[in-house]
């Protein structure tokens, strides 16, 4: 039996086979295997696979009787029925009850003969038509909306189970892919996008359909493509199927010559260019060049894999027309044409300090139940705090297992301070193979994942079946009393979207921080680790990544964060004068000119590197020095302590010679000037504070604690 088209593009019914049926029926287990069930004789393994009624208590006994519908149908519902609980589902008892019903009224006013001998004998669209028509003719209104919704929805999975049960076609010409679905298709142990499908029925010619299934079946059985990056691939080559319809081809090989096909090639690649975006932060606008490349690159690894493998696609297609590929199908597009540009994350993926304690203090929102004015989903909540706190990829969290720490071998003597490394966390590494798969935590996330693991322990009893081993860490909510599902990311997405439209929070331009898109926590993350002086080399460990290339990035996003910030300030020289170098030609001399000696604390030095300093530490009476507001903490300090060390030595002067110092003293004419200097420094820092009175300013990683053990040596500590 061929089956060539999506459940919901049927036009003509799939067929009924008794045969297959008997098989089905024999699958269900010999406590089920009847068509009428009644809940006190349901053997208690099978017993909490049944919804009931709103507002029944448990223990409500209900009827499931399908004994007087044509035979074939009334089997063909039990099997489904079955079905739902050995999936992991719940019987949706109240919708099968009402759906039998509007069957027996149907089918008793159909003529004799006109009565379908099984559910596969009409598509899905007609029944739901017959159904609809039926209530209206003898109630004179149409059902319910919520009531036909909820039996179509039922009606719709229980055809789409007897249709993939009867299909017996090998599973890779079948029209649409879902691991749920098709045990036979290979998978990873752990695989982020198991929930999602592969749909073909859209994809034309014919012959390009094929050939693409056949090609992603042989990379997914040899290992070589991922079911996540088969998914990707069926996308990109999609844009060829579209453009292939436009512009007929006499069949595979696309052109009769080489000329021609690269003509064709070119004008394929300007017909990308010009399509809009269909998602994403930039729909609506053009592919974005590194998307093109993608696509074009899609395309031209597939035909190199079929005309390396021409015999053999002819032969298992049925298709003669890829014998006739050569080797100019090999490359397509040349290499200027493929160019990926480099991509850098934003500035503006980078969630700023304000805004990300902002997120971190209303979280509760997400936990607290809808009733208390929350979102109701503490799973989503405790997956947000661990995102940020890790720098984990999305799904790298949701996937979790129930018990992800392992123990870490500290020295005995080893001080337990706050925010020491107490665990090491395990996540499943689906991305990079071969790259690390830990990661050091400490008691913070330590308890977020205890208080997930309580949070399963308190909702076992009630989502999942009793005895069950939770596989994951954050568990699927529906279809999932098996507990061997991870939630998904599109539930926490669509969540967090939620949560961030109420938060309304906004960055210092006003921009909304849309942090639904999960992948910035991952960029601020890195951002913050290496604005903390951590090395290179250890950070890239930390995220998992093979090599620097992709920190390199983020260390390229840091320096313009520290660029920016630098001349967010105007800088005054020692005398309160506004400085008239030009503040882009400052931050190049200083960062070409570094040099570990002239670190001040509070503010630049601007001394060509091959002169010597003979001003000693008198950089408040040299014009090559330079300060601005960050700067502001530390000169009033030391305006402080200068006024303090004048008083003393006034002091010890007095009691010594018994009359105070005078100011011709050299000494004291000295600290004089300083004062005096730092008086009118810090009271023009005044005047040019920011708008929302802010001083604080970024730093380069490693500058903070290099500042801070100049100033330990010099004040002897």
């Amino acid at each position: 039996m061929s089956v060539n088209v999506t459940l919901e593009k049927l036009s003509e019914p799939v067929g009924f086979r008794p045969e297959a049926l008997d098989v089905l029926w024999s699958q269900i287990p010999a406590g089920l295997r009847t068509v009428t069930w009644n809940s006190p004789d349901i053997p208690d393994e099978f017993a909490e696979g049944f919804t009931r009624p709103a507002g029944r208590a448990p223990g409500h006994r209900f009827t499931l009787d399908f004994a007087g519908l044509p035979p074939a149908i009334s089997r063909e519902l039990t099997w489904c029925a079955w079905q739902f609980i050995a999936i992991g589902a719940k019987v949706p008892v109240p919708t099968f009850q009402t759906l039998v019903r509007r069957l027996n009224d149907a089918f008793e006013s159909m003529p004799q003969g006109r009565v379908p001998a099984s559910l596969l004998e009409r598509t899905p669209q007609w029944w739901y038509r017959m159904l609809a028509a039926t209530r209206a003719r003898r109630t004179g209104e149409l059902p319910a909306l919520s009531t036909r919704r909820a039996m179509e929805r039922v009606l719709r999975r229980c055809y789409q189970m007897l249709w993939w049960a009867c299909d017996e076609q090998p599973w890779w010409q079948r029209e649409t892919w879902g691991l749920r679905l098709d045990p036979r298709i290979p998978r990873r142990p752990h695989e982020p996008q198991g929930a999602g499908r592969l749909s073909f029925h859209s994809l034309n010619p014919f012959w390009l359909r094929r050939g693409l299934q056949w090609y992603l079946k042989v990379h997914m059985e040899t290992g070589e493509l991922t079911w996540s990056t088969a998914r990707a691939r069926r996308g990109g080559i999609g844009f060829l199927g579209d453009y292939l319809e436009q512009r007929p081809v006499p069949g595979p090989w696309l052109c009769d010559d080489a000329a021609a096909l690269r003509a064709f090639m070119l004008d394929y690649r300007s017909y990308l260019c010009q399509l809009p975006a269909r998602g994403g932060p930039n729909r609506g606008q053009p592919l974005s060049q590194l998307r093109i490349t993608d696509l074009i690159t899609d395309v031209e690894q597939f035909y190199v894999f079929m005309h390396d493998n021409r015999e053999t696609a002819a032969r298992a297609l049925d298709e003669p027309g890829w014998l006739q590929l050569g080797p100019h199908h090999t490359v397509l597009w040349r290499r200027s044409e493929k160019k990926r540009p480099r991509v850098r994350p934003d500035l503006q993926y980078v969630i700023g300090d304000s805004e990300l304690s902002e997120i971190m203090a209303n979280i509760d929102l997400l936990g607290r139940s809808e009733g208390d004015g929350g979102l109701g989903d503490p799973q989503v909540m405790h997956a947000l705090m661990l995102l940020a706190r890790t720098g984990r990829r999305i799904s790298e969290i949701v996937m979790l297992d129930r018990e992800p720490l392992l123990p870490l071998n500290r020295p005995a003597a080893a001080p337990e301070d706050e925010g020491a490394f107490v665990a090491k966390l395990r996540y499943q590494q689906t991305k990079i193979d071969k790259a690390p798969d830990t990661i050091l935590v400490d008691a913070e996330i330590v308890a977020i994942i205890q208080a997930q693991q309580q949070w399963i322990d308190e909702h076992r009893a009630a989502d999942w079946l009793p005895g069950t081993r939770p596989k994951y860490l954050f568990l699927a909510r529906k279809l999932n009393r098996r507990a061997d599902r991870a939630l998904t990311v599109e539930v926490v997405r669509d969540k967090l979207t939620e949560f961030a439209a109420r938060l309304d929070i906004r960055d210092e331009a006003g921009r909304l921080v849309d942090f639904n898109r999960t992948h910035r926590f991952r960029h601020t993350k890195a951002t913050s680790l290496l604005n903390a002086g951590v090395p290179l080399h250890v950070v890239q460990r930390y995220f998992g990544h093979l090599s620097p290339t992709m920190l390199m990035n983020y260390a390229q996003t840091l320096a313009e964060t520290h660029e920016r910030e630098f001349l967010r300030y105007r800088k005054i020289t020692a005398d309160a004068r506004e400085l008239s170098t030009d503040p882009r030609d400052l931050y190049d001399m200083l960062e070409l000119d570094k040099r570990t000696d002239r670190i001040l604390p509070n503010g630049l030095c601007l001394l060509p590197p091959r002169q010597a300093c003979a001003k000693g530490n008198a950089c408040l009476t040299c014009d090559k020095f330079a300060t601005d507001a960050t700067f502001l903490p530390e000169l009033t300090a030391q305006r402080q302590r200068t006024a303090q060390l004048i008083e003393e030595r006034q002091q010890a002067f007095t009691a010594r010679t018994g009359q105070p110092m005078g100011e011709d003293n050299v000494w004291l004419a000295g600290r004089r000037q300083e004062q005096d200097a730092l008086g009118h420094i810090i009271i023009k820092l005044e005047q040019t504070r920011r708008a929302d009175g802010s001083l604080q300013a970024v730093r380069g990683a490693g500058v903070e604690a290099r500042t801070d053990a100049i100033t330990r040596d010099r004040d002897g500590r």
